[in-house]
């Protein structure tokens, strides 16, 4: 049956499109001429599983090569339409501004090249309802990144009404305990900007009752709440949605096989949950690719699924997003 995907979680640097990835990778003298491009991607997409801390450092090649307004804008136009034509009818996208920052480029030059693709994309796919997400980024206390963090809160309440949506608390979860952060999210609040926070991902069931308690409706992973009976009936009662992605769990040792994700006991217990690939290009997965996992291990049925992007689509911070209810709606009162 033909319904609309929901996507909310997917990083725009770790979705880069291989043929992009290469491109940029030959231009910078990285991809030689003796290699090619299947060569290359099959050398960098991952294939053993690593803590979250090691994944976060195999970004460095995916934003080292992604430092220039143009590239930032071709990467958003691409994929969105990519997306698209996969079947994915409603997105979110997140990067983190202060990622690609230098000599050339601020974090207003970033956004604003992102949001030029998007603009692009959305012109040539009208069908398609797609937001920005800024990632606050978490990579310890020591590294300076509170004062750019503050500055992503501000970007995103400057660029709301141009295709940013809101913001996330991304990077790694244990660097710096999330609660940190709660002055930022406050500000948030105060500014009238949403929220979705990593957390749960590698991080306790508590790191979950934090970002619950701190108002947003959605987490992002959220999987650890499983331990704490409390958290999991606050996710319930609070209609708090997570966003899971089940083969980027395993491959960060968030869980300890694909058999032990706690999605059907979630599920099962009533949180709603948005099934998202979090970085399919680093992973060599797309959206299907989760589908078929979560079906064949978990024995989620058409009618599931279909209320899961039902539930996505209601939680999506994007304008737009009626549209994409209205046919869920439909496609959930069709299917039998």
């Amino acid at each position: 049956m033909e319904y609309p995907k929901v996507e909310l979680h997917c990083h725009m640097d770790g979705a880069i499109p291989y043929r992009l990835f290469c491109k940029y990778c030959r231009e910078d003298g990285l991809l030689k001429e003796d290699t090619s491009d299947e060569q290359w991607i099959e050398k960098h997409v991952m294939k053993d599983t690593m803590t979250l801390t090691e994944c976060m450092g195999e970004f460095a090649l995916l934003t080292g090569i992604l430092q220039s307004s143009e590239r930032l804008e071709e990467l958003s136009y691409e994929l969105i339409k990519d997306m698209c034509d996969a079947g994915t009818k409603l997105a979110e996208l997140r990067f983190s501004p202060q990622s690609h920052v230098n000599e050339k480029l601020t974090m207003d030059e970033a956004v604003e090249a992102v949001l030029r693709g998007r603009k692009r994309a959305l012109a040539e796919r009208p069908e398609m309802v797609c937001g920005i997400l800024l990632c606050m980024m978490n990579l310890g206390l020591n590294l300076g990144t509170m004062e750019n963090n503050k500055y992503t809160v501000e970007l995103a309440a400057r660029y709301k009404d141009e295709g940013v949506v809101g913001i996330d608390l991304a990077g790694d979860e244990c660097a710096t305990p999330i609660q940190s952060y709660a002055p930022l999210f406050e500000y948030a609040r105060s500014l009238g900007v949403n929220y979705t926070i990593h957390a749960g991902e590698s991080g306790p069931a508590e790191n979950v009752a934090f970002a619950i308690h701190q108002g947003g409706k959605r987490i992002g992973h959220g999987i650890h709440s499983i331990e704490d009976e409390k958290v999991v009936d606050e996710l319930v009662n609070e209609g708090v949605l997570i966003e899971v992605s089940v083969t980027s769990n395993y491959f960060s040792r968030c869980v300890d096989s694909i058999a032990s994700h706690p999605i059907r006991k979630l599920w099962d217990k009533g949180v709603m949950i948005n099934i998202n690939t979090d970085d399919p290009g680093l992973m060599g997965i797309n959206l299907k690719h989760e589908y078929d996992i979560i079906a064949k291990n978990f024995g989620f049925s058409e009618r599931e699924f279909i209320l899961s992007n039902l539930y996505s689509a209601r939680g999506s911070f994007c304008k737009g997003k009626e549209r994409i209810i209205e046919k869920l709606t439909k496609a959930l009162k069709e299917c039998a």
